[in-house]
């Protein structure tokens, strides 16, 4: 009996805190400025509310984006996604050591603030790791 309240009140935790989706119409003015004089060539825009921030994801040059931004339009986080070739040296190097065996899988830039962090899949035949590690090549968290 337990476990069953727990389970639903997982799915109705998880219902309330689900992103919705929006229309750009619905989207406040000072974000969209912000949005499009920060991203003027941003293609396949899709909207979401996720909290109280508002989340674009979409495309630009070929690559998957997504911003986080508040209701005055500041940009909050913004995710890219880039090529293991494009890490950091330090980020490469803690890699190398720590990781043989493990080629990267995915590989995405975050910014927040003037802090930025890259979020890397690692895999090997039979294993994966998810590693964020700041830009002088620290992890600061590990998902198995």
């Amino acid at each position: 009996m337990k476990q069953q309240l727990l389970l639903a009140l997982g799915l109705l935790f998880s219902a309330a805190s689900h992103p919705q989706d929006i229309a750009v119409k619905d989207v406040p003015a000072a974000v969209m400025t912000s949005f499009n004089k920060a991203f003027p060539k941003a293609v396949h825009v899709e909207w979401e509310m996720k909290g109280n921030l508002y989340n674009a994801e979409f495309d630009l040059g070929r690559r998957d984006h997504e911003v986080w931004l508040n209701s005055k339009g500041a940009i909050v986080k913004h995710k890219e996604e880039i090529r293991g070739r494009e890490l950091p040296e330090a980020v490469s190097r803690t890699i190398k050591q720590n990781y043989k065996g493990y080629w990267i899988d995915d590989a995405d830039r975050y910014e927040e603030g003037k802090q930025f962090f890259y979020k890397v899949e690692l895999k090997t035949l039979t294993a994966e790791k998810n590693l964020v590690l700041d830009r002088n090549g620290r992890i600061v968290n590990k998902v198995l």
